[in-house]
């Protein structure tokens, strides 16, 4: 199934008396006249960018190494299959069996109040030597790991895990999403971890992130879905501790040109102005499980928005119940002794 930005794509060319009679007979249909949108499952974010990620977009997430980009790029696909959609994950950094491990311990804790099993917990299960127990069998000990496992389950058929390399082309990219697209009746919410390992044949660096960023672009409109692509740091622009912004990314001026959303993860206590820490030393320690999330570029909202989540990396897992940050945040990092 095709939706209506996929139908547009291809160079189509179109008069806009054609254009408002389709308008017009999808609405007479009771169907919807603007493109599809997944929500992301944080309710903070989807506000601010007017419902959450729309067909045709192409989303980045940037941010220092260990903020918690690949954590977040999970919850967006967890939360699309947790609501009926379907996703698919293109992962060059992490094989299916460690994402599977996060997957359990992260949708134990959205279900489950209290303890529960954490990251490390499921993996030292799923490690250790079985004995021929079965994965129920494994897992039953671990508290909220059985009801997280059965609602996996459920879910599993829309959730599509790619272990990628340097064939996954963007060629292969787009077989796979039409693949998928084909094989369950829906387009799905892409993630692709990260953008600058997308092999690129006879280019490097600056020129490959442009033809991958381009590539991914296109993708997203001529497929009709979302492409939300994790996006490393140019290492020499963090050198001097500042704040990351969108400038910073590898390939920075192909990336800020092609995309439609920029995500920047930043650790709070690092942003936020001094003035909020000599007062209160308490919100060094506080400050620390936030982090950060700066809507950088926002082509169809508001940009600019600074919003905090806070973290249970423990878990895998940041809390969906985020809100725009109320203190001064700054461009120089903050280091407290």
């Amino acid at each position: 199934m095709t939706t209506q930005a996929g139908r547009l794509g291809g160079g189509a060319l179109r008069s806009l008396a054609s254009l408002l009679d389709d308008t017009d007979s999808a609405l007479r249909r009771g169907g919807s006249a603007g493109v599809t949108v997944w929500s992301s499952g944080f309710p903070a974010l989807d506000d601010t960018l007017t419902g959450g990620f729309r067909a045709g977009e192409l989303v980045l997430l940037g941010g220092p190494q260990g903020n918690g980009k690949t954590t977040i790029g999970m919850q967006f696909v967890r939360n699309a299959v947790a609501a009926g959609r379907t996703a698919l994950f293109f992962s060059y950094e992490h094989e299916a069996q460690t994402l599977f491990e996060r997957l359990v311990s992260m949708e134990a804790a959205e279900r489950i109040p209290g303890e529960v099993a954490t990251v490390h917990e499921v993996r030292r299960a799923l490690e250790s030597e079985s004995g021929g127990l079965t994965l129920e069998d494994v897992l039953a000990p671990l508290p909220g790991a059985l009801p997280a496992l059965f609602a996996l389950a459920d879910f599993g058929e829309r959730l599509h895990i790619h272990e990628s390399n340097t064939s996954t082309t963007l060629a292969e990219i787009r077989r796979i999403v039409d693949e998928v697209a084909q094989q369950t009746g829906e387009a799905p919410l892409v993630l692709v971890d990260y953008l600058q390992k997308v092999p690129i044949r006879e280019a490097r660096d600056d020129d490959a992130v442009t033809a991958a960023a381009e590539g991914l672009k296109e993708l997203a409109l001529q497929a009709g879905v979302p492409v939300v692509a994790v996006a490393a740091a140019d290492k020499a622009s963090l050198g001097a501790g500042r704040r990351m912004r969108i400038h910073d990314l590898r390939g920075s001026s192909a990336l800020a040109y092609e995309s439609d959303i920029v995500l920047i993860l930043s650790e709070k206590v690092d942003i936020v102005a001094r003035d909020h820490l000599i007062y209160d030393l308490g919100n060094a320690q506080r400050f620390s499980d936030w982090c950060v999330v700066t809507v950088e570029k926002n082509r169809h909202g508001r940009a600019g928005v600074e919003l905090e989540f806070h973290k249970d990396f423990t878990h895998g897992r940041f809390h969906t119940d985020g809100q725009e940050v109320k203190e001064r945040l700054i461009d120089e990092r903050v280091f407290v002794n």
